[in-house]
């Protein structure tokens, strides 16, 4: 029986040295099972400018997570056409973010994570900003060890709340939308003005009704789930008045 096990553990490691090593991609966006950090199906969602987390592994054959420790030194990520590269952290993971600040609704990103042994000095070096690839003749190329790849299709949601009409108006200078996020962030969100992006509230319409209307960021609402928002504002009277409302983010 030792000796099976013996066997096969290293049939193991002769297919991990010999390259039978698979990559993972995960991200915090995602789908993802309730209680779950990382989602890793192959089509994700992200919000426009959302701040992704990325979690990258090496795995065997039946997807059991290997340690990179002699395998892989580094992580070549390419979100689109930039470049990010991580070294693994202390449980072995290679993890990293990118800010999606600089895309649209709609717009689809490929995101391409890639596991490498370093040779000599590495393929690329960033100077100045810039990723410089490495111009010897006399050094090896670094060794491609496992990658696996997401796509990202970004989307961004649209606040519409009605608030109807008081017998006093609405004083729209006294208006705070708040979004519940798990993390606490999204601070609060005031009118809009020059230099500070806010909501818009018109004037009532016929059917009696206010409109507020936002279009939150990334950093405004839950990963995925639903992200709840409330809406205070007071009357010229003095009156508070409070509406809500839940926005689906996938």
């Amino acid at each position: 029986m030792r000796d099976t096990i013996r066997m096969v553990n290293v049939a193991i490691l002769a297919c991990t040295a010999s390259g039978c090593v698979s990559g993972s991609l995960a991200t915090n966006t995602g789908p993802r099972p309730a209680q779950q950090r990382w989602s890793m199906v192959t089509k994700q969602m992200a919000h426009v400018g959302e701040q992704v987390q990325f979690d990258f592994v090496l795995t065997d054959w039946r997807g059991r997570f290997v340690g990179p420790t002699g395998i892989a030194d580094y992580c070549v990520a390419l979100i689109g056409d930039e470049r990010v590269e991580a070294e693994p952290d202390a449980k072995g993971h290679f993890r990293f973010s990118y800010p999606l600040d600089r895309v649209h609704d709609g717009e689809k990103i490929k995101v391409t994570a890639t596991a490498f042994q370093q040779c000599d000095s590495r393929d690329f070096m960033k100077i100045g900003g810039r990723w410089l690839k490495a111009d010897s003749p006399y050094a090896q190329p670094d060794r491609k060890v496992a990658g696996d790849t997401v796509q990202l299709t970004l989307y961004q949601t649209a606040l519409d709340m009605k608030i109807a009409r008081p017998a006093d108006d609405l004083d729209p200078e006294s208006g705070v939308l708040r979004f519940q996020c798990v993390d606490g962030g999204g601070g609060p969100v005031y009118i809009d003005k020059p230099g500070r992006p806010g909501f818009t509230i018109g004037d009532p319409e016929p059917d009696g009704y206010y409109h507020v209307q936002y279009s939150p960021t990334g950093g405004q609402l839950n990963p995925t789930g639903a992200t709840d928002v409330e809406f205070t504002i007071h009357d010229i009277g003095g009156q508070r008045h409070v509406v809500s409302q839940t926005l689906n983010t996938p």
